[in-house]
């Protein structure tokens, strides 16, 4: 239980590393401290979308939600929210790789300042959500079988996650 419960945290702190990088990078480049760069801020952007958008987010609802749910209903409304911010986070994404776009043609970082704020802050809020709602229950329901299958499917992740 707790492998698994600690590589999805691990992978949290990955993820919060790089948004914390990109937030400061695009803070300073506002504010003058340095110059923006669009191509490290891509490689910020395609962690993104690989790690949490293509493996975190799907291993979260196909094993850790799914099982939860099958053991209780008491986390039903907070999964639904979860999985609901899933789908609303490859949006956020996307508005994200748009506003870089727009900011490479035409220089002006505002726009993109702004999805970045918008996501950054979604995916902090969402990881704590899962962090203080849905692991204590699934520390309580899942079983041991329910946890070796929680964890063969995260361990997997390791070989993709890239910082």
């Amino acid at each position: 239980m707790q492998d698994a419960i600690s590589i999805i945290k691990d992978e949290h702190i990955s993820i919060s590393s790089v948004l914390k990088g990109l937030v400061t990078h695009v803070e300073d480049a506002l504010g003058a401290k340095r110059d923006f760069d669009p191509f490290l801020v891509s490689a910020m952007l395609d962690y993104i979308e690989t790690v949490p958008e293509r493996v975190h987010h799907p291993k979260e609802d196909q094993y850790l939600f799914r099982l939860l749910r099958k053991r209780t209903d008491k986390a039903n409304e907070a999964l639904d929210q979860l999985e609901e911010e899933h789908k609303k986070s490859k949006l956020l994404l996307k508005d994200m790789r748009v506003a870089l776009a727009q900011c490479k043609k035409d220089g002006d970082l505002k726009n993109f300042a702004e999805a970045m704020n918008s996501y950054s802050r979604f995916h902090f809020a969402h990881m704590r959500k899962e962090e203080k709602d849905v692991f204590p229950l699934a520390v309580e329901y899942l079983t041991p079988e329910d946890w070796k299958e929680v964890h063969e499917a995260f361990r997997l992740n390791m070989k993709v996650d890239m910082v």
